[in-house]
């Protein structure tokens, strides 16, 4: 049976259970009239799944009708269908479903739960020979990490994505049995296109119309033949449905976290408000980092988070909130009249020479947690890497959160996005997610992060992390990260080693099995499964890496050179790399038209 993430128990019976014939339903949905929103949402998704098959819509009421009736949640306790003969786990999100040929349970712990049933039987359920059906099976299922889910940057891609493309990414999540999603909502980078600073910001403050990011992207239109010109601001800027999507989310048990960077990672804001911008030593405003000593800094910072709570939030009940912090670090590419110059964040002015960085930095995460625990915020993700770099995670550190009445609020987010990969420490005494990565650069080569995704998650669950994300810029072809990290953030316990995975993800994307589903992946893996030779030996044939921060190199000159001269014998591993991915394109292609999402197999073969 395949079903992702795999349930922890799956006992089949043997039967086969017919829920559609000749285009008619032989089922019908069950739902207490007073049912959860979340239940409700459980039926209707079962009930699109099995008209997808060309028949009609089975009904939903609060009795049975026609043929088999499948309960859902309180129906299910109130019918006493099946109720007593698989147990539900006491534990939130959990669930069980007994399946047999008289009647069907999704039976949840809470709704959640019974929603995840359905997300569950809903896979289950496939055509044979003109009818719908699915096989019956006793299963009990519960997640083993509390908070999964996927953190989306803010950068190219999703700054252009409207507000039905985050809905259907919504469901798409909801399918994998995620329940979180992290938005990049502000995040500035260096120097890139244009002389232009890599800045986003993906919803509007109307007191600050000053804060905006727009883009111009020049871009070759093979269509017409001919270069083009696109301007835009980010749609979810534009038509402010940021709380829209909250509110989406929230329907698919899934919570919003907006992720708002500093004091890395930020020159939008020190650029449009110089008075609480970072200082040199001559005093001059820097066009990266804030003077952590001004009263204003916090001021306007918190002004901005305060509107983001109170407008986006608050009136959909959410509690997280997403504060940043990583890669604090003198840069260089910030500044736009000489990118060569290397700018250091930390500032200079009279006040803050008074104290270290870590002084500082150490009073901004109390003050900001503060302020946001003041907010009604009692969840607040951190990135972990600078404040472990400079040994501040540490006792002082979480007597200082303690006492500030903090601590239980603060989550550390531990990443590492290459190899080895991070092993979180079990004793400091806060919260932590694993973060690992599922795939980011889409404007470079794929690549599979399986390697990294399933030793995070492990070590993670070992060192008894609640949670779990992974840091991306969402695109569909990165589906096998995806679904490896939905597979071990719900079942550390029974879903078998990362071959395994692989193994099944194959047979279930190819709609066949053996060896006829695992050899284009064999060979996909050969190139695209080592993270050294994509980020490294391909990726540099790509211009984004000679771009980056300023022009390094003249593209594609210094290329061409390299591998004429050829000393590291590169072209044996490019010549090798071509056949692998040909062969592996030319099975994707014989095996695409019976293969259950054909839309998928095009990912796979755009990508060899």
């Amino acid at each position: 049976m395949l079903v992702f993430p795999q349930p922890h128990s799956i006992a089949p019976s043997g039967e086969t259970i017919v829920l559609a014939e000749n285009g008619k339903p032989t089922c019908s949905l069950v739902l207490a009239d007073d049912a959860h929103p979340l239940e409700r949402a459980a039926a209707e998704l079962l009930a699109t799944a099995i008209a997808e098959f060309g028949g009609e819509r089975p009904g939903i009421a609060s009795l049975p009708g026609v043929g088999v009736a499948i309960y859902l949640g309180e129906s299910a306790r109130v019918a006493g269908a099946f109720t007593g003969e698989t147990p539900v786990p006491d534990q939130p999100e959990a669930y069980a479903i007994v399946a047999k040929g008289d009647g069907i349970a999704l039976l949840g712990s809470d709704p959640p739960g019974t929603f995840y049933a359905a997300q569950t039987l809903r896979q289950m359920v496939r055509e044979e020979q003109g009818r719908v059906v699915l096989e019956g099976a006793s299963i009990t299922d519960w997640p083993d990490f509390r908070y999964r889910g996927l953190y989306i940057e803010s950068k190219w891609g999703p700054d252009l994505m409207g507000l039905q493309d985050w809905r259907d990414l919504i469901d798409y999540l909801a399918g994998l049995k995620f329940n979180s999603l992290g938005i990049g909502i502000y995040c500035c980078w260096c120097v890139q296109y244009e002389g232009k600073r890599t800045e986003f910001l993906m919803v509007p403050f109307p007191d600050h119309p000053e804060l905006q990011t727009p883009k111009t992207i020049q871009y070759y239109s093979a269509k017409d033949g001919e270069w083009r010109a696109l301007s835009y601001l980010p749609p979810m800027f534009e038509e402010d449905f940021f709380g829209e999507v909250v509110a989406y989310a929230k329907s698919r048990n899934i919570t919003v976290r907006p992720h708002f960077n500093g004091p890395g990672h930020t020159t939008l804001i020190p650029t449009t408000h110089p008075e609480v911008a970072a200082k040199s030593a001559a005093g001059n405003p820097e066009p990266y980092g804030y003077c952590l000593s001004n009263p204003q800094t916090y001021e306007l910072l918190f002004e901005l988070w305060d509107s983001v709570i109170d407008r986006y939030l608050t009136p959909n009940g959410v509690d997280w909130f997403h504060m940043g912090l990583d890669e604090i670090w003198v840069s260089v590419g910030v500044d736009e009249d000489d990118p060569e110059r290397a700018v250091d964040p930390w500032c200079k002015c009279a006040d803050c020479r008074q104290s270290s960085p870590n002084e500082l930095l150490t009073e901004y995460v109390i003050k900001a947690t503060q302020h946001l625990a003041s907010k009604g915020m009692n969840n607040i993700t951190i990135w972990n890497d600078h404040l472990a770099h400079y040994g501040l995670l540490n006792d002082e550190l979480v007597a200082k959160l303690e006492q500030a009445g903090v601590r239980d609020k603060v989550i550390l987010q531990w990443w590492r996005y290459d190899e080895p990969v991070l092993e979180i420490p079990s004793d400091l005494g806060l919260r932590a997610w694993t973060t690992p990565m599922p795939g980011y650069y889409f404007w470079l080569f794929t690549q599979s992060y399986t390697s990294n995704i399933y030793p995070h998650l492990a070590l993670g669950y070992r060192a008894g992390a609640e949670g779990t994300d992974a840091y991306c810029v969402f695109d569909p072809a990165y589906d096998r990260n995806y679904t490896c990290l939905a597979e071990y953030a719900w079942n550390q316990t029974s879903s078998g080693d990362l071959y395994q995975f692989k193994s099944r993800y194959a047979r279930k994307v190819m709609g066949t099995s053996g060896f006829d589903a695992v050899e284009p992946f064999e060979k996909w893996d050969q190139v695209y499964d080592s993270m050294p030779l994509v980020g490294s030996t391909l990726d540099i044939l790509l211009p984004y890496w000679h771009t980056y921060s300023r022009a390094r190199e003249v593209y594609p000159r210094n290329v061409v050179r390299a591998l004429l001269d050829d000393q590291l014998r590169s072209m044996r591993t490019y010549h090798r790399a071509r056949t692998h991915l040909r062969r592996a394109r030319d099975f994707f292609a014989a095996r695409r038209d019976g293969a259950p999402d054909p839309g998928l197999i095009d990912e796979y073969l755009f990508e060899c």
